[in-house]
């Protein structure tokens, strides 16, 4: 039995009702609207608004809340601080482009203890804490741990559009990559990957749940450059270079 099975519950339930929201009704005028720069640093958009209404409606009772959009929600449980990302890759969303979903971070005295990360273009759900690592999907109950994929053919490269060092760094080695547009719900996806970077300065709300979901794979974090890979021939390459 997991030791956090009521918060676990509570986030899924959570992701099951703006998946609902999303496949059943879809998007609406106000979910375009563009709204005041939230927490994070970027301007909110109707949709998430929306979603950190839901998550804080789920969430409120087990602790503090730091939203990507309106930053704190105290609680008198100071021990314990949730970090969210309501729609991690919201552009992606209002785009039509199927690669965006939800981060969500459970910190207890200051270390990530539970980490849950939706893809709510496809259902897919990681849900990370002390004793296990598992993937499964909001629309059933099956889940089957994480394992790493010996095929794959490709990395993902966060925010390349505007890469001063690392896009040259990988043309050099000849490595393939994809930018999705969506860094958490990415690192969520490190296991199946080569590998993950991102160029660029790093919020809470995008690499709390992600980092611990990675922390059995090769990493390096420097400046404004992060980089976690499954492989250590891969992982070593790129570092080399760098």
């Amino acid at each position: 039995m997991r030791t956090y099975a009521c918060f676990i519950e509570a986030v899924t339930v959570a992701n099951q009702e703006i998946y609902a929201l999303l496949q059943n009704e879809g998007l609406n005028g106000y979910h375009h609207q563009s709204f005041e720069i939230g927490a994070g640093g970027d301007k909110s958009s109707g949709i998430d608004l929306e979603a950190e209404k839901i998550f804080i409606k789920h969430l409120r009772d087990f602790g503090t809340i730091i939203s990507e959009e309106s930053g704190l929600f105290p609680h008198h449980n100071q021990n314990v601080e949730i970090i969210i990302d309501p729609i991690d890759g919201s552009d992606n969303l209002l785009s039509h482009l199927p690669y965006y979903g939800t981060s969500v971070a459970y910190k207890e005295n200051g270390t990530c203890k539970v980490a849950i990360i939706v893809n709510l273009a496809n259902g897919d759900i990681f849900i990370k804490d002390e004793e296990h690592f598992e993937k499964g999907n909001l629309a059933t109950t099956i889940f089957s741990p994480v394992t790493c994929n010996d095929f794959a053919k490709v990395g993902i490269f966060e925010r390349s559009y505007c890469s001063n060092i690392v896009a040259d760094v990988l043309k050099k080695i000849g490595l393939k990559y994809r930018s999705p547009g969506a860094f958490a719900l990415s690192l969520a996806y490190a296991h199946e990957v080569t590998f993950v970077m991102y160029e660029g300065k790093m919020r809470t709300y995008d690499v709390e749940a992600g980092l611990l979901m990675c922390h059995d794979l090769h990493t390096f974090c420097q400046d404004d450059i992060f980089l976690v890979s499954k492989d250590k021939e891969t992982f070593d390459k790129i570092i080399g270079f760098l």
